[in-house]
């Protein structure tokens, strides 16, 4: 609506313009069908918008080495299902990589496999993580920031803890208002900072988990369905902050509009297989259009 009206008033503009220079000469005529037309161009009224817009950023406080993640043959299977085999793969410093598949493939799996042995930068859960074989080897002075699909584990819900205690163990060496300072940002101003961890819902979980990365500042982030529990607004800075997070991304998320702006390059499970496609989701999808009848039969044809 606000582009439509940009383009109205333009309109409106040429059409005064007109008004002003020809209502009292011989285009008079002219002049008045302009003036009909400027009152039905009249442009929507638009309500300022009451919605809080988080701002997230995602800043590298030390770059990483060329190569970040070395991923060697590495395999996982639960049972007698393999869900990936052999995978090997090269990461390089800035790459932004979208996991895709369906529910269950595996994407998952493949996060908690890379970070199993990134011990400073996780939990006790990851750690327990087990791997069938193969090799996960983390470059030069690379830091993790993880993000993980089941966060109700990750922050501390015991009696007495709220959002402002649980965030300040991550910079203890910080001012509170420092601290206050991430909060706001992810709409916790004023008492809101105080709000027992118990009492958060989904999506303030992960806006104070979002906090804690960007106190952090990792030069690698590995997010697990980052917009499950957010609404269009955090979303959407979620997306521009990625956009413009200078480190190494490995994301998984179902959002295409994130997929599209984002990623630079996709791992698509399938089938217990990782296809490592080196390029944007859109010539992915491209490249995995199904071929038009007549084509695929010429193809056979010249075969």
């Amino acid at each position: 609506m606000e582009a439509e009206n940009a383009v109205r008033e333009k309109k409106i503009a040429q059409l005064n313009e007109f008004i002003a220079r020809f209502s009292a000469g011989t285009r008079s005529a002219q002049a008045t069908s302009r003036k009909k037309e400027v009152e039905r161009l009249q442009t929507s009224e638009l309500a300022k918008s009451n919605i809080q817009r988080p701002y997230i950023r995602f800043q590298v406080e030390v770059p990483s080495g060329r190569v970040p993640i070395e991923i060697k043959r590495l395999a996982k299977s639960y049972g007698d299902l393999k869900v990936f085999h052999h995978f090997s793969a090269t990461v390089t410093r800035g790459e932004k990589i979208a996991l895709t598949g369906r529910n269950g493939a595996g994407k998952t799996t493949m996060l908690k496999s890379l970070i199993h042995n990134a011990d400073k930068f996780i939990g006790d859960a990851e750690r327990e993580f087990t791997i069938d074989s193969g090799h996960v080897a983390w470059g030069h002075e690379v830091t993790v920031g993880y993000f993980p699909q089941d966060f109700n584990y990750t922050i501390d819900k015991s009696k007495g803890v709220n959002a402002l205690d649980w965030l300040w163990q991550f910079k203890p060496q910080a001012g509170q208002e420092e601290i206050r300072g991430f909060l706001g940002q992810m709409l916790f101003s004023g008492e809101d900072a105080l709000k027992p961890t118990s009492g958060l819902s989904g999506g303030e979980c992960a806006r104070l988990i979002f906090c804690k990365l960007m106190i952090q500042k990792p030069n690698v982030l590995v997010l697990d369905e980052p917009t499950n529990n957010l609404d269009l607004e955090s979303i959407n800075a979620l997306n521009i902050a990625l956009q413009k997070f200078d480190g190494t991304l490995l994301l998984v998320t179902h959002d295409e509009d994130v997929l599209d702006e984002v990623a630079t390059r996709i791992w698509n499970f399938r089938d217990g297989k990782v296809e490592d496609f080196k390029g944007a989701y859109e010539e992915f999808q491209h490249a995995h259009e199904p071929k038009p009848a007549v084509a695929v039969a010429s193809a056979k044809k010249r075969n």
